[in-house]
């Protein structure tokens, strides 16, 4: 039985991802230090409680002025908040795009792929920011979102970019890369899909 354009596609795309995800596995801590990089300067920016972030590897930590509480030993002790996000977490994405393109190969492969992979880090930056932000604003407590001078909307808003970007926006986002990059091949499975109807209605 001959498999069809389609399930060619997912075959090589599938096997694509499962053969790329240890490359990306060993190599996303260099790909870290952009969206690291990025995604610090944008909270530190905007946000008066952000000072610096720190990267071990590829977990980045947010450094911030907002004091937080806690009983060790049945003593309080007090220190500064500093959520940590894992870029292995979140930055998975690429590989999804770099299986798309291997399964499709457009013309210009390496140039779409290098143009892919640059536009993904961007995304993955804003994805570790509102990471960043939601365990500041959602998951440190009301104590410490008093600090933040922030209204109850804002942490509303960004409990709802955490979730959209967990469950929806990280797997998402290479896809709709792909069909922007690769639009002549969504055009070719619709030409060979009219002409598949077609023969169905002539027989």
């Amino acid at each position: 039985m001959q498999l069809s354009s389609l399930g060619r596609f997912l075959l090589v795309a599938i096997a694509s991802l499962l053969c790329l995800m240890p490359l990306w596995y060993y190599l996303s801590a260099q790909f870290s230090v952009p969206v690291f990089f990025m995604a610090g300067e944008a909270a530190s920016s905007l946000f008066d409680w952000a000072l610096s972030y720190t990267r071990n590897e590829t977990v980045g930590v947010l450094n911030t002025t907002l004091k937080v509480v806690s009983v060790q030993n049945g003593q309080f002790r007090s220190g500064k908040l500093a959520p940590m996000v894992d870029y292995r977490m979140l930055g998975y994405g690429i590989v999804i795009l770099w299986a798309l393109l291997l399964a499709s190969f457009p013309r210009h492969w390496g140039r779409k792929l290098l143009i892919g992979s640059l536009a993904m880090l961007p995304v993955q930056a804003l994805n570790v920011a509102v990471q960043w932000c939601n365990d500041v604003l959602n998951r440190a407590g009301p104590e410490v979102f008093v600090q933040t001078g922030s209204p109850q909307w804002v942490a509303d808003v960004v409990a709802f970019l955490y979730h959209f970007n967990l469950f929806i926006f990280t797997a998402l986002a290479p896809v709709l890369l792909w069909l922007w990059l690769d639009r002549e091949y969504l055009a070719k499975l619709r030409e060979q899909a009219r002409a598949a109807m077609a023969v169905r209605q002539a027989s």
